[in-house]
């Protein structure tokens, strides 16, 4: 009998590894369906709390979905304008710091007594038109076309809208399509997801846009030109795990280095922008956060790749909440909830 059993559990966990990765491979393939399904379930968890806080006040639901409606369309196009027109702009005047490239270069081969090659002809010979078309177009293959953009969000409203207005209506069904104990466990692990996802979105929410706030007053005074779409950029990427702070810090300090070369300012530059991503990251973020989304570092880390490679940028900005859902969701399985325990945070030894 204990081989029976023993037979059956490698079986299930040989079809979950099977069905595991036939899954990627799906949410690889179907990302342009999948990704604005995604962000509409987080964007759900955000804001669902804002349509209950309004139902209590005798907001008809039809009305508050209306608003909801026109508040997110308004303010992620604003936020896809920002993106758009900061990432022009900086790619129409980054060949203005081409002199100043050509000297840095010179110096560096000199310094290492390499043939020194005229760079300054060679950079106001450049076809920069060409360039920018091709950075261009590799922005466009990553970000898609603005109408693109527009496009998404109108579907992640669709998707969203429908989640809220049918809330109370799936709750429903789920009782009449399971019996009690289990329609009560599965309702209590949709509110278990719910209540994490919705604390870390909003604490990661104010903490980025902390962040972005700072960042943005350091590249003010340090005479940093696209201020506002660094900030933007620090704030979203601040949602990255690990890299995304990384990154984003580089981005600033690079243009300054490039723009006002190696100087005190840049220096400065530089220190304020990595203590305020150390400070407010490592000290004031635990203190918020505390240890609620119960994710091993190295679970953290490989969840990033997996979902960057699924589905690029925006997988490494949901990586995160979709791991604390699958961790949740594992922990009700009597199979997977050792795998479960494997992705927690490191605990005291029992």
């Amino acid at each position: 009998m204990q081989a029976e059993n023993r037979d059956l559990l490698h079986i299930r966990v040989y079809l979950g590894c099977l069905v595991g990765v036939v899954m990627v491979l799906i949410l690889k393939e179907l990302k342009t369906i999948f990704i604005p399904l995604a962000l509409a379930v987080l964007l759900y968890f955000l804001f669902n709390g804002v349509m209950d806080r309004l139902l209590k006040w005798r907001v008809p639901r039809a009305l508050g979905l209306v608003f909801l409606l026109v508040f997110l369309f308004v303010l992620c196009y604003f936020f896809g304008l920002l993106i758009y027109t900061g990432a022009s702009a900086f790619i129409e005047k980054f060949p203005d710091y081409s002199q100043m490239l050509a000297r840095m270069l010179n110096s560096l081969f000199e310094q290492l007594r390499m043939p020194v090659v005229d760079v300054e002809r060679f950079i106001a010979d450049f076809d920069w038109s060409k360039s920018i078309n091709t950075i261009t177009s590799m922005l466009s293959s990553t970000l898609g076309s603005f109408a693109v953009f527009l496009g998404n969000l109108f579907l992640i409203i669709v998707f969203l809208m429908f989640m809220l207005a049918g809330r109370t209506a799936m709750e429903g069904r789920v009782g009449r399509a399971f019996a009690t104990r289990r329609a009560v466990q599965m309702l209590e692990v949709l509110r278990s997801i719910e209540d994490k996802v919705q604390h870390y979105l909003l604490l990661k929410t104010l903490i980025s846009l902390l962040t972005a706030i700072v960042g943005a007053g350091i590249m003010w005074l340090a005479g940093i030109d696209f201020v506002l779409f660094f900030a933007l950029v620090i704030f979203l990427f601040n949602f990255i795990p690990n890299i995304g702070s990384i990154l984003a810090t580089i981005l600033p300090i690079l243009v300054g280095f490039l723009k006002f070369g190696l100087s005190l300012r840049v220096l400065l530059l530089a220190v304020g922008l990595s203590l305020t991503q150390m400070i407010i990251g490592n000290v004031v973020e635990p203190k918020v956060t505390g240890d609620n989304l119960d994710l091993s570092p190295i679970v953290i880390l490989v969840s990033l790749i997996l979902w960057g490679w699924m589905w690029g940028v925006i997988g490494m900005l949901l990586a995160v909440p979709l791991t604390v859902a699958i961790k949740i969701m594992m922990e009700q399985s009597p199979v997977l909830k050792p795998f479960s325990e494997l992705m927690g945070a490191a605990r005291p030894p029992v």
